[in-house]
This record gives structure tokens, sequence and C-alpha cells, in this order.
């Protein structure tokens, strides 16, 4: 119950610093449904993600690319250069930001994860949170549900996108921030996830 409550403040704050967040598409429509002949988008719980448990690039690369492969999306490749950008973006959220969500603006894709602090966040909660949005995206019109953020999960299964880098900056007393970049970017108005 705990872990429920955990995540439930976790979402929502995620939710309303992500509405004033700058984002690739905006987005305010009806309600989506999820066509049943897709697969579900949560990383199902196996062995597999055990090494997914650890802050580690094998880890984030692991979770993204099983959520991929739900789609049949081919998987993604670890970037240095990409993992160093994001690493020094995490690090700037936790010494100019104090830990709050700001997206750099940079030319690449990017997923930001905030964890409150007293849990173990791990590469896996933040890309299953982001995966989790599939439930707000209307495949048949290629948007978000009204007042709803999905951005993150369309960016995690984005077809074009080949590689990703991913960095970590954990803040004493305030959590946790993981920051993933994508290249190349995805979530580009009017046009869709998959192919």
């Amino acid at each position: 119950m705990a872990n429920h409550h955990y995540l439930l403040l976790l979402l929502l704050h995620l939710h309303l610093t992500l509405l004033s967040s700058p984002i690739l598409f905006t987005l305010a429509f009806p309600i989506p449904s999820i066509p049943s002949h897709l697969p579900s988008p949560l990383i199902a719980t196996t062995a597999a993600l055990i090494s997914a448990k650890r802050s580690t690039p094998r880890a984030f690369l692991k979770a993204h690319n099983l959520i991929r492969a739900n789609f049949s999306e081919p998987p993604l490749i670890w970037d240095r250069r990409l993992a160093r950008i994001a690493r020094r973006w995490s690090l700037n959220l936790k010494y100019n930001f104090q830990c709050t969500l700001s997206h750099s603006g940079g030319p690449f894709g990017e997923n930001l994860f905030w964890g409150s602090p007293g849990w173990q966040w791990t590469p896996y909660d933040a890309v299953e949170s982001w995966a989790q949005e599939a439930s707000d995206y209307d495949w048949t019109n290629n948007v978000c549900a009204a007042g709803k953020v999905c951005g993150h999960f369309t960016q995690i299964i984005w077809n074009d996108t080949q590689k990703i880098g991913c960095g970590r900056a954990l803040c004493p007393g305030k959590g946790v921030v993981y920051t993933c970049n994508y290249d190349p970017p995805g979530n580009w108005l009017g046009e869709r996830p998959l192919t």
C-alpha cells in the first residue's frame, strides 16, 4: 500500500511539473483507448529485470528495450555522449534547480523523472512511470488525453530513435533525479511513434 502512495505522489508531481514544462507537443484531446491488439507497455516482472534494479547503463537500456520489444520496435543502443549530457543535466538540476524538474531545451528527446526521498528509486521505476503514460495515449487519433501527458511513453517507443544515454543525481533530502536523452528525438507533431 505504501508503494502505491509513493507512486501516486510521484505521478502527481510529474504531472504538475510537466504541465508547466516545455515538451515537443502539448495535448488536449479526448480520453484515449488502447487497442486490444496492442501489447501492454508496462515492463513485466521477470528474471531479466533483476539487473534493471541497479542504476547502470545496462539497467536503463534493458528497461527501455523491454518496452520497445512489446511494440516490435528495434532495441536502442547506449551512447556515452548522450549519457554524459544527461548526467550533466541531472547534476545541473541538483545544484541549480534544487532537484525540481526542468527540461534542458537541448537537441535530443528528453525524459525526466523525480523520485521522493526515502525510497530506493531505480532506472526500472523511472522507465515504468514513463511507460504507464500509455493509458493516456489515444492510438487512433495520435494524441494524449485532455490534460494528460504521454510524451515520455511515446518517446520510449518512437520508431526512429536509435540511441539513448541517461544520467542520475542523488539529492540528499530531496530524492533522486533521472534524465534520459534520445537520438534522434521523437514526439514530432503530426507523426506517429510506431511505423
